[in-house]
């Protein structure tokens, strides 16, 4: 059987095709549970390739890589430990102070709204959208009150995630120091003859995506420092919450600007009309000059998608993975078109 099998192309192609189809059959169904198991290990080696080229930086100043690994290491999370002493706190009391000031703001937003109803029966707008709005408003307040409300209750969540924490700082440390033993580990699950052609899709990968993974954590980090001294400035309350989203939601391609500014010019608004036309003014001041400025000088070059393929991307991305598709789409999307085209063309004689 296993020899009519390996004279058959076709049957042995279309063998492939089914473990394939069960095998990601068989990852969907336990998403969850690989999700918990393989996400530190991502987490980390996301890591490691960020920091890694500093530590290739001082070895080549004859620095043995264990010492450059230990440098950079606690350097950079030395670094994360210290803001995070100072951030989380911050973020801490704004939480609450939100939490403490749903029924205030839900009551602000009502007679907002009732001022726009006013605006619109003058307007003759039809009284399905005014419903429409209404139970909008209703479903946001009772999903954000049902979610804020979990705060107390998240214990567990809290342990856990303190114990991916360290998980992410152990396993970081080694993929740091055995960085290249385990890029080259990867080679021996490829056979000897498509070794080649894998190196090849593996650099192209590094050179396409390196700079712009590195460079869009800094464009992100320099935008919610700006936002935050912006809205600081303002007075718009919970500037550090905001200016975190507006970091977050910035490594988002066409709808991440749209999205960060978003709340904080509704929580403006809360405050006063003219204080949310200020915001919605800052915002777009700070997008203006990351965009002009900032990400051309520090992200180079594109990653060669049409803008199509980028919306296709995040559409897909925010169906099935909500922000953290949203997130990854693109890059996801760069490595796959890489994939794609090395597997597809023929190898040159020689690579």
């Amino acid at each position: 059987m296993w020899k009519r099998i390996g004279r058959s192309p076709a049957l042995k192609t279309g063998l492939y095709i089914a473990g394939a189809l069960v095998l990601a059959l068989a990852a969907w169904l336990l998403r969850r549970r690989l999700l918990a198991i393989f996400t530190p290990f991502a987490v980390a080696l996301a890591i490691a390739y960020v920091l890694n080229p500093v530590v290739l930086w001082l070895q080549q100043r004859r620095l043995p890589r264990t010492l450059a690994v230990a440098a950079i290491y606690l350097a950079f999370f030395g670094l994360v430990f210290a803001l995070s002493a100072r951030l989380v706190p911050l973020v801490v009391r704004e939480a609450d102070r939100l939490a403490e000031g749903i029924p205030q703001y839900t009551q602000q937003a009502q007679q907002l709204l009732n001022t726009f109803y006013s605006a619109a029966r003058r307007l003759n707008l039809p009284l399905s959208v005014q419903k429409a709005l209404e139970a909008g408003l209703r479903d946001a307040e009772a999903s954000l009150v049902a979610r804020l409300s979990r705060i107390p209750e998240m214990t567990v969540d809290v342990a856990r995630g303190i114990f991916n924490l360290v998980l992410v700082l152990i396993l970081t440390f080694y993929f740091l120091k055995d960085f290249e033993m385990v890029k080259d580990s990867l080679y021996l699950v490829i056979p000897r003859k498509n070794r080649a052609r894998a190196r090849k899709i593996l650099h192209e990968i590094d050179t396409s995506l390196g700079r712009y993974v590195r460079g869009q954590l800094l464009v992100s980090l320099l935008v919610a420092a700006a936002t935050y001294l912006s809205l600081l400035l303002l007075g718009v309350d919970f500037a550090l919450i905001l200016a975190l989203v507006a970091g977050v939601t910035n490594v988002i391609p066409y709808f991440g600007p749209f999205l960060g500014a978003i709340p904080a010019v509704l929580t403006a608004l809360l405050q006063a009309p003219a204080l949310a036309l200020k915001t919605a003014l800052v915002y777009t001041i700070i997008q203006q000059a990351e965009s002009h400025f900032i990400a051309p000088q520090v992200l180079g070059k594109s990653l060669g998608l049409h803008p199509l393929v980028v919306i296709l991307a995040l559409l897909a991305g925010g169906q099935f993975l909500g922000l953290p598709g949203l997130m990854v789409a693109v890059p996801a999307t760069a490595v796959a078109r890489i994939v794609i085209r090395n597997l597809v063309v023929p190898p040159v004689d020689g690579r």
